[in-house]
């Protein structure tokens, strides 16, 4: 039956109540289609590798710039393209940036030599980091309250599934076609979407309310979203944001027991990064140099990442049983993986699934890290902790990859595989630290002193997770 409502319709309050509809729908699976584009584009230089090292006849230190630049873009666009969407809007901020990624990539095709692709590269990683604030945006402000986390962890299974796209492509298509055809699947899927994006991705709600409350697009995206409302000729939309929103402080991510947390999170992050994205970016290569046939190789990279998405959801329940020490195992398993990868005398079927176990337990354990970070800090400074734990990350993902071509160009294949691996075993330990502050075993942890040390107007809020 239908209602009417009051003239001034609070969004917010409206929003996190609803069950979910076509509306949600839409929203999600638009989402999930910008992350499968934007993993065919990331993954696109990373299947290709071995073949555009022979096309341009370029050492492999000069190939880990170019999967270093990526990382470059990436960082920079989370910052650009944020700015955008808080300014402008998340549709605008999520179309601009899947253009940002496709353009660069129909370029790629064009390149003449490294320092070009590196270039079309880097820029491509504006648009790749540009989208991920802004659909985590879109999402968290569309979903109900008892799915926002869910619908923000569940949409990256179209980024897996993208760079799974990819090495299929590169598989059947590469061998007639050559290295450009990846690029120009990942940058025409992407325009083609960015077009499909611009008539029916729905603005957030909460956005228009709080920037453009007068917007005629704004009734109508609440008449989608909540069809059975009979909104009155003069309603009001407002979006009203919690009472105890603070301005940040760095210090206050190092507070109380969040001053072991922290620095130990920051560490994670780098070290997991530093083996799980260069083991990714140099995978096709590894294989290839072990005896793989390229379209095996190629192959071998789509499947770890159809891998990837079984070990995130297995370990995904392991975390929310033991905690942080599960991690422990994934990681362990990727190092002994990515080591056993040099060993000599094996047959292809066998390297391709030790390479399958590699990239999906580190794959795992790069998203564990994700998965829990937020519970280390309370909800008043959670959005800074990941947003500072994740560039951690980024920075050693820029390293990684540049090192390892620096060594792949000079050392022998099973000391650099064991470069890559080695992060991991800090990693591991890590998330034995992680756990015990997370059980309160740490001395500091277990002092409610910490709580002096924020402002008096948070005390309150800082145990909530």
């Amino acid at each position: 039956m239908d209602q009417t409502r009051a003239s001034e319709v609070d969004v917010g309050a409206l929003l996190e109540n609803r069950r979910l509809s076509r509306f949600h729908a839409v929203t999600f699976g638009l989402c999930l289609l910008i992350l499968f584009v934007d993993g065919l584009d990331y993954s696109a230089v990373n299947v290709a590798a071995p073949a555009i090292l022979k096309a341009f006849q370029a050492d492999r230190s000069a190939m880990g710039v170019v999967f270093g630049s990526v990382f470059v873009g990436i960082l920079a666009g989370s910052v650009i393209f944020g700015y955008i969407g808080d300014r402008y809007g998340r549709k605008i901020g999520a179309v601009l940036g899947v253009l940002a990624y496709s353009i660069p990539a129909l370029l790629t095709v064009f390149a003449t030599s490294i320092d070009q692709l590196t270039i079309f590269r880097a820029a491509a990683g504006l648009g790749m980091g540009g989208v991920i604030p802004n659909i985590v945006a879109l999402l968290t402000e569309s979903a109900p309250k008892r799915f926002r986390v869910t619908f923000v962890m569940a949409v990256f299974v179209g980024y897996s599934s993208g760079n799974a796209a990819i090495g299929q492509v590169a598989a059947w298509l590469m061998p007639e076609f050559g290295w450009p055809i990846v690029f120009l699947v990942a940058g025409f899927a992407g325009l083609t979407l960015s077009v499909i994006l611009a008539f029916l991705l729905p603005e957030s709600i909460p956005f228009l309310a709080a920037s453009k409350p007068q917007a005629p697009q704004l009734r109508l995206l609440v008449a989608r979203a909540a069809p059975e409302l009979k909104l009155a000729p003069d309603s009001r939309f407002v979006y009203r944001r919690p009472v105890h929103e603070i301005e940040f402080s760095l210090k206050l991510l190092f507070s109380g027991y969040r001053r072991i947390a922290t620095p130990v999170i920051w560490l994670a992050f780098f070290a997991e990064s530093m083996t799980y994205l260069t083991l990714t970016a140099w995978l096709v290569v590894i294989l290839e140099q072990v005896g793989v046939a390229p379209r095996q190789a190629a192959l071998a990279y789509s499947y770890s990442q159809l891998g990837a998405i079984v070990a995130i959801l297995v370990l995904a329940r392991l975390l929310d049983r033991f905690g942080p020490r599960a991690s422990v195992l994934s990681a362990c398993i990727a190092v002994a993986a990515i080591v056993a990868l040099g060993i000599q005398g094996l047959s292809p079927a066998l390297v391709t699934t030790i390479a399958v176990v590699a990239v999906a337990c580190g794959s795992a354990t790069h998203q564990s890290l994700i998965g829990m970070v937020g519970g280390f800090y309370p909800t008043v400074i959670r959005g800074n902790g990941v947003g500072y734990a994740t560039g951690m990350g980024r920075v050693g993902a820029i390293a990684g990859p540049i090192v390892a071509g620096f060594l792949l160009s000079r050392l022998p294949l099973q000391q650099v595989l064991f470069f890559i691996a080695a992060p991991d075993l800090v990693v591991a330990l890590a998330c034995l630290a992680l756990d015990r502050v997370a059980r309160a075993e740490w001395p500091v942890a277990q002092s409610p002193a910490w709580k002096r040390e924020l402002p008096e107007q948070v005390r309150p809020l800082v145990e909530s997770k």
